[in-house]
């Protein structure tokens, strides 16, 4: 049986919370073949970050930002796309669109939509929308705004996967929609798992974003909102890794029938050390070096956690994990030099975090945006105390019913960051609670849990069955 996966930006050439787990899955379900569909921003080559296991048969590309050219010559059907427009102009709901949307890829899935963009029926729909909505604004500016919005969309329209007994899709957004090509030209189902919820962080970039002027803004949010409504229609079953996630699925609509949530999950017992003898207190965070992980509260924190703690015990900071944006890193860096750290804080790049576990005291997360941070969960296995802003489901995870594994913190915030770390730090009673109760809590995210979980959805999906979500 052969499982499509249809990936953007992440496996095998980057990473990260997403890629692990893929590969994860990958490498413990194999009597299942996968062919990879990776969709990238451009033409540049990658290099594979990963030892790609054998039952992966093919990985396929899709620059959906190039020129890409469908293998199909039919007219696009224009009908639906006019009752789009007529319904946006009229002031109808969000709903009320998606079954016109629905009606528009089924039509024309894998045709060459992109000739679309040249016919005057498509022009006169643009002049429409923008006299409706955009006439205070330059022509020329407007028009680039919705060629930038549409060109990866039609290209990940335009683009038919192979036949699969069933396509996996770990997000919405452009790779939700090859997913749904896949079902609607092969008739094949689609299991869609989103870590974070794509349009609300689709959503938290363009509202600070630069480039997209506020007046576009709004429009560019209520796509992203659209593609995930329709994806969450399309599926023949939704997973997410917790409860908050689902909370924000059912607010768009996804069907309660065929949802379940699938925490991550690790080999809790590769990461369960013993603790190393060291001097001081060692704090460290395990992640890429990107702005949504926010590195420079954390070191704010730690700056602050030092002068409260004082000279009575030495504070170390490790960072561990690639840089994935170099301008932010030589940003970090100089913070680093302004705050008289460069005796605290050390960058050790990408380390195999087993080594490194044993050695601290602490693990300290201060993203802006999260899913179900798997380095929260290794952590835990090492026995370790958390200190996380609440994002994602690390709430759910560190203020478990069975036992407090740390103490949660806003985003953004280093005063209450730091505050957390020197509680941790100067009461050992409080420290020792959460180190066994992370130790305890951390059984519920075990591996074979989860892949046991994929593994029977899997086989009911290609058996045209829905999963028992009990």
């Amino acid at each position: 049986m052969k499982i499509g996966l249809i990936l953007e930006g992440t496996y095998p050439y980057v990473t990260g919370g997403v890629s692990s787990w893929v590969h994860t899955l990958i490498t413990h379900l194999p009597e299942f073949d996968f062919e990879i569909y990776y969709l990238k921003p451009d033409n540049k080559d990658r290099n594979v970050k990963y030892e790609v296991p054998s039952n992966v048969l093919e990985i396929h590309e899709l620059n959906i930002f190039g020129d890409f050219q469908p293998k199909s010559s039919r007219k696009v059907d224009f009908e639906p796309l006019e009752k789009i427009i007529s319904a946006i102009v009229s002031g109808r709901t969000i709903e009320s669109i998606i079954p016109f949307a629905i009606e528009f890829i089924e039509k024309n899935a894998g045709k060459s939509i992109r000739k679309m963009l040249k016919t005057k029926r498509f022009w006169n729909i643009m002049v429409k929308i923008y006299e409706n909505f955009f006439f205070e604004r330059g022509f020329t500016e407007y028009y680039w705004m919705i060629m930038n919005l549409f060109l990866p969309v039609i290209n990940a329209l335009q683009f038919v996967p192979e036949k699969c007994d069933l396509y996996h899709v770990p997000s919405t957004g452009y790779a939700s929609l090859v997913g749904i090509n896949g079902k609607v030209m092969h008739d094949s189902p689609l299991l869609i798992t989103e870590h974070g919820i794509y349009h609300k962080e689709r959503e938290r970039e363009i509202l600070l974003s630069s480039w997209v002027p506020d007046s576009y803004k709004p429009m560019w949010v209520q796509f992203f909102r659209i593609i995930s409504m329709i994806a969450y229609e399309l599926s023949d079953f939704l997973t997410t890794l917790s409860r908050k996630n689902q909370a924000y699925q059912l607010k768009l609509g996804a069907d309660p029938e065929k949802m379940m949530v699938i925490p991550n999950a690790i080999d809790v017992d590769s990461y369960s050390f013993p603790k190393e003898p060291h001097e001081g207190f060692i704090v460290g965070f395990v992640g890429r070096i990107s702005r949504i992980k926010d590195l420079k509260t954390a070191i704010r924190a730690i700056s602050l956690a030092k002068e409260m703690i004082g000279p009575k015990k030495k504070l170390k900071f490790l960072v561990i994990g690639p840089v994935d944006e170099e301008d932010y890193f030589v940003e970090i860096k100089r913070l680093v030099n302004v705050l008289w750290l460069e005796d605290t804080v050390e960058f050790l790049g990408p380390q195999n975090v087993k080594e490194y576990y044993p050695k601290m005291d602490l693990l300290l997360l201060s993203s802006v945006s999260e899913g179900q941070p798997l380095v929260i969960l290794e952590a835990m296995a090492a026995g370790l105390p958390i200190v996380a802003t609440g994002v994602g489901s690390c709430r759910e995870m560190v203020y478990d019913k069975d036992g407090q594994c740390g103490i949660i913190v806003p985003p953004k915030d280093h005063f209450s960051m730091a505050k957390a770390i020197v509680k941790i730090c100067e009461d050992d009673d409080l420290r020792r609670t959460f180190s066994r109760n992370s130790r305890r809590v951390v059984q519920k995210y075990r591996l074979d849990r989860m892949i046991e979980s994929y593994r029977k959805i899997y086989l009911s999906l290609i058996e045209k069955r829905v999963p028992s979500i009990s």
